[in-house]
């Protein structure tokens, strides 16, 4: 990109700043969204732009804009932001040292998405939906869809620069059921940055998904509403996951770990040692890559490492403050977002046990398999409801749950866990922290004895 190291140069011989970013991504998208047979969004656009992030005198400035030929001025509004900043800050911003790095990052899909015609995209979706419309009780099927293939360069003062052959693909599907005059509400989600349009065809065909929405969907027509309190509960990959990104994972993000519980806990035991909570690269996971927003080489960590609470995420400024190795955690949603500490594929590591080993002395409990929203505080108490689940009564499956949610206190629950699977499961999603980012979570089955209320 000629234009971007033109201006880097420029910025370098102008501008008295410590550090010089660009980030720049052009992205073909396209964004279908199908409701009973009528497709209420069809879109295709560019978004290309420029991110420029300078720090100086210990302070960041930050500017974005989508016209190459502004550059140099919008370098220079970055530049008289950081300087405004610097005047009020106390305590000076530095950056942990990296080596510089050169790099063109090679997409691993077989088909990208730009390479399908529209007109496929759009009888899968048609597909999709015919296939669980052939069940009776389904009375609303909504689909959305989204593509996006093209390249981010990122440019740097330091001397790093790194193209990426940037691509991903994601399906969120929602299906409405009524039987009986009960009513129930299912949802699915799939997403990849490794595979292209094989994820469609090979890896989540129609009918797996369908499969997999119908089950959730009757499993709530057909339940009863659970008691309530606490139970042995069995949690499968899909919870397990959510429990690990929502409840603890935001805590091991460093900007968040200081006012969290694991401020004071690392180095100690939080969870038996046949535990162990990763946040690294996952086969199939959405959150997949190889150099962060900042290029730093994105490296696998254990959070919990054997029941002791060991790393947490960086980005290059949080890794000086603590005085640690950045380890590749900053992410930006796009051109016009500064990047920030995110998580990527926030996983639960597998154990020793099968599933049914895991039920089988549960005389009465639960067996909770996905969720259908959760949400979490800093203290790690959290609520997810599920949108699957059943009873376990004597070593058995047994009839489905409906109306119901789990509660806890996640680092209460952790030292709960009696066994972990030897299976591993991941499910794909997006997290909201100010901005947008693609993430996986998910792991073995696990069983809890007590820590969790369920009702």
């Amino acid at each position: 990109m000629e234009a971007l190291e033109k201006a880097l140069r420029w910025a370098e011989d102008n501008l008295k700043a410590d550090y010089i970013e660009l980030r720049y991504e052009s992205l073909k998208k396209t964004t279908l969204g199908l409701k009973d047979g009528v497709f209420t969004s069809f879109t295709g656009k560019l978004q290309q732009g420029v991110a420029i992030r300078v720090l100086a005198d210990g302070a960041w400035g930050f500017s974005s804009t989508n016209r190459l030929e502004n550059l140099e001025r919008a370098i220079e509004e970055a530049y008289k932001l950081a300087k405004a900043a610097s005047q009020t800050k106390k305590e000076k911003i530095e950056l942990a040292e990296i080596k510089p790095v050169q790099d063109f990052v090679k997409s691993k899909m077989k088909i990208k998405p730009a390479e399908i015609d529209v007109e496929e995209k759009v009888t899968h979706l048609l597909e999709l939906e015919r296939l669980l419309k052939e069940d009776e009780a389904v009375k609303s099927v909504q689909i959305r869809y989204e593509d996006g293939s093209g390249e981010k360069v990122l440019l740097t003062n330091e001397g790093t620069h790194i193209t990426r052959d940037y691509n991903y693909l994601f399906q969120g599907t929602y299906v409405t059921g009524k039987k009986d005059g009960k009513l129930a509400m299912a949802r699915d989600s799939i997403g990849a940055v490794d595979y292209g349009w094989e994820l469609m065809t090979e890896h989540e065909p129609n009918e797996k998904v369908t499969e997999r929405l119908l089950r959730k969907m009757h499993s709530q027509l057909d339940g009863i509403a659970p008691k309530r309190g606490e139970f042995p509960i069995v949690a499968g990959p899909i919870v397990v996951g959510i429990i690990a990104h929502e409840a603890l994972g935001h805590l091991a993000e460093a900007d968040l770990t200081i006012n969290s519980p694991f401020k004071d806990l690392i180095g100690k035991q939080i969870a038996p040692e046949y535990v162990t909570m990763s946040e690294r690269y996952v086969e199939g996971g959405f959150g997949n890559d190889k150099y962060d927003d900042e290029g730093v080489p994105v490296k696998d960590i254990h959070i919990i490492e054997n029941g002791i609470l060991k790393e947490i995420m960086f980005n290059r400024e949080y890794a000086a403050k603590w005085n640690m190795e950045p380890n590749g955690h900053a992410r930006a949603q796009d051109y016009t977002y500064p990047p920030i500490i995110r998580m990527r594929n926030t996983v639960f590591e597998p154990g020793d046990y099968s599933f049914e080993e895991l039920i089988e002395d549960i005389k009465f409990g639960y067996y909770v398999v996905d969720f259908r929203g959760g949400q979490a505080q800093l203290n790690s108490a959290f609520q997810v409801g599920i949108q699957e689940g059943y009873v376990i009564r004597n070593g058995e499956i047994a009839e489905p749950i409906r109306d119901t949610s789990i509660t806890g206190v996640a680092i209460e629950a952790l030292k709960k866990i009696s066994a972990v699977g030897k299976d591993f499961g991941l499910e794909v999603g997006f997290c909201g922290k100010g901005q947008t980012a693609f993430v996986s979570s998910g792991g073995p089955h696990m069983r809890f004895d007590g820590g969790i209320l369920i009702g």
